[in-house]
């Protein structure tokens, strides 16, 4: 089974999910004082893997039926029910080292505002993690709303990120951007 995302909700085998996140773990290069936030965090595996190696992760979903995996039972997870649209509006976000999308951020429809709140809230050297869906993936979503590596780049550097790193997956895309 191949990686892909439905309604917000990442599915794929473990083993493929696995080999991908030991991948991306390794690039994003975590430490025990970073805070994560996970949003449209799914099914909850990003987030579990992120809570073996930082303080705190927090994941955001507003399709609360997730919250009840087993991925999100870890002492230092935080899960909150929230359309993400809604909830940057008002996000303390500067304690955030790492904001983390999996095949999420297309769907957003706030994303100028998403991007507007992380420029002006996130501390310098915060990251933003991305794995978006290559535009001629044969699945996933609309590719009128998907990205290509340079249209993101220059989506999320219009708000003062830069490229830290990218890594190109079999279906996907991974690009980590630093304030």
């Amino acid at each position: 089974m191949d990686f892909h995302s439905i309604h917000g909700r990442q599915h794929g085998s473990i083993e493929l999910k696995s080999n991908i996140a030991d991948q991306i773990l390794n690039i994003m290069n975590l430490t025990s004082s970073d805070i994560v936030l996970d949003v449209g965090s799914g099914d909850g595996y990003y987030t579990s893997r992120f809570s073996v190696q930082c303080k705190k992760v927090i994941a955001v979903d507003e399709y609360c039926e997730g919250f009840e995996s087993e991925f999100y039972k870890k002492p230092n997870v935080e899960v909150l029910c929230k359309n993400a649209c809604d909830w940057f509006i008002k996000a303390e976000l500067s304690q955030i080292t790492h904001v983390f999308f999996s095949n999420s951020f297309h769907d957003m429809d706030c994303q100028k505002e998403i991007l507007s709140s992380l420029s002006q809230r996130l501390r310098v050297n915060a990251h933003i993690d991305m794995i978006e869906f290559f535009p001629d993936t044969p699945f996933g979503p609309p590719k009128s709303i998907r990205f290509s590596r340079e249209a993101l780049k220059s989506f999320v550097e219009s708000y003062g990120f830069k490229e830290k790193s990218y890594l190109a997956l079999n279906t996907h895309y991974f690009i980590s951007f630093e304030k």
